[in-house]
């Protein structure tokens, strides 16, 4: 069988790798530390390419505040002041922002992910993890949250999160996933970028969306000494969005697809780090502080689930 499983210790840490022998595709998953995929290996023709760059060793995974392929629930990006209402009561969240004004990126990082089911087939390979949320600080709900991540024959990547409601009582929820994405060792300033949007999120000094505006950028757009930290509402008429990263001098394309439509991965955001050798592309289910200004939330009434996928591949 040419797919398989298994595990092995990074420092204290146990890592599980799913592993496609005859192509060397592979992701490695660290279930103790935020159920995060600490690396994703893809290859294209004679290549294999290392697409994630995360933290190099265990304690800097573990210090990490860039959120490096963190899953990000039960709310992603900012919470101005930890502050939200939902059903007519007021809540406060840790503020765990830098500089304490916003919380931010949800509940589940950095937590102990339960081992719920590995699957391993001719075509296919697949892991599901899971953290049960439990009157959480400023979350008073009871929410299980899980992940299943899977490597397939055709190259594909997928990411598929699963979120539901075991509490008595409606529970507010948006997921999104926190990739920095790189291309062998070029630094970004040589790739371009397909963004799948017409329409950018306007922002004030807190990186707190106040309005919506054209994105008439001409696609495919140069990454050249461009810095984003921006969100983008997805245009698509179809079930699906796709990002590609594209390198002409390796003739090679990242595809970042996500699932859309209702309750689905309907907001993008970009973001160039410092270090210019990646880009976060992060697919997102609901808007910047979506729990205050309803964007894009999803609303689980008691016993109701919601879920959502991402695929990753190379072309």
């Amino acid at each position: 069988m040419s797919f398989e499983i298994f595990k092995q210790q990074f420092g204290e840490l146990t890592e599980y790798i799913i592993q496609e022998k005859e192509t060397g595709n592979r992701c490695v998953i660290l279930p103790e530390l935020g159920g995060i995929v600490r690396q994703l290996s893809l290859r294209k023709g004679l290549t294999l390419y290392s697409v994630l760059k995360t933290p190099p060793t265990p304690q800097t995974l573990k210090e990490d505040s860039k959120s490096a392929s963190e899953l990000l629930f039960p709310f992603a990006s900012r919470i101005p002041d930890g502050k939200y209402k939902f059903l007519g009561k007021d809540y406060q969240l840790n503020k765990n922002e830098s500089g304490g004004l916003n919380a931010i990126h949800g509940l589940v990082r950095k937590q102990i992910f339960k081992l719920e089911e590995q699957i391993v087939h001719a075509d296919f390979a697949s892991l599901r993890l899971s953290f049960q949320l439990s009157e959480q600080e400023g979350y008073p709900f009871e929410v299980k949250f899980s992940v299943t991540y899977s490597l397939h024959s055709d190259g594909r990547f997928n990411l598929t999160y699963h979120a539901e409601n075991l509490g008595s009582e409606p529970c507010p929820v948006m997921f999104g996933w926190h990739p920095y994405f790189m291309l062998g060792n070029e630094d970004l300033d040589a790739w371009k970028i397909n963004i799948p949007s017409t329409k950018i999120v306007t922002f004030d000094d807190n990186m707190i969306p106040t309005g919506v505006s054209p994105f008439t950028q001409e696609l495919p757009m140069l990454m050249y000494r461009r810095e984003l930290d921006n969100c983008f509402i997805i245009d698509s008429e179809s079930q699906t969005a796709v990002t590609e990263l594209i390198s002409d001098n390796q003739h090679v394309t990242l595809r970042i697809e996500q699932e859309t439509g209702e309750g689905k991965f309907n907001y993008l955001v970009l973001y160039t780090p410092p270090s210019r050798d990646c880009v976060a592309i992060e697919p997102l289910t609901g808007n910047v502080n979506a729990f205050n200004n309803e964007e894009g939330l999803n609303i689980l009434a008691q016993g109701r689930a919601i879920s959502g996928t991402i695929n990753v591949s190379l072309r």
